[in-house]
């Protein structure tokens, strides 16, 4: 056997990698965390659609809250503002050329049953005189309700024309 002493002059220093200052991913998480990105930003855009897309219904909300109950012009530029918000959705819908008794049947049709609408056409087309206070906050509180329950996708579909080979819409041309 060699003496320890002879051992101890063969052994070498161990030399140590030096230690990384950058922290590196593996390409396995780099593309994990590349869609986890890419998600984000799909959800970001699909909330910032929906945002812009309850714009019109916002603004008719704070438009609403402006609206003086005592004013006797109230029930006409609530039913102006009812139509511009239904405008801003579906800018061909029937009900914005249809009469008045037909827009009340749809107004009372999208409240709650115990919600009545009092008589629109009164309101609108005749003095001041001939309705009261009660019909007109009555009617303020339809509006609102209106408002907070309306749907603007469904308004788009009942409003958009029927398209397909059969129907004659060149959708390409425009």
């Amino acid at each position: 056997m060699t003496e320890p002493t002879q051992l101890l002059a063969l052994l070498a220093d161990i030399d140590e990698p030096a230690l990384s200052e950058s922290f590196a991913l593996a390409p396995g998480h780099w593309l994990l965390l590349l869609l986890l990105v890419v998600a984000c930003l799909f959800a970001l855009t699909i909330a910032l659609r929906y945002w812009r897309f309850q714009r019109p219904k916002r603004l008719a909300r704070r438009l609403w809250q402006e609206l003086d109950v005592s004013d006797p012009t109230m029930p006409a530029q609530l039913n102006q503002l009812l139509k511009r918000l239904l405008k801003a959705y579906a800018p061909r819908h029937p009900l914005l050329t249809a009469d008045t008794g037909s827009w009340q049947q749809h107004w009372q049709s999208q409240l709650p049953a115990p919600l009545q609408l009092p008589p629109l056409q009164p309101l609108l087309y005749q003095a001041p005189t001939q309705h009261t206070a009660l019909e007109r906050q009555q009617l303020y509180q339809c509006g609102g309700v209106f408002i907070q329950r309306f749907n603007g996708r469904l308004y788009q579909q009942a409003a958009s024309p029927a398209t397909g080979p059969d129907t004659g819409v060149d959708h390409a041309g425009a």
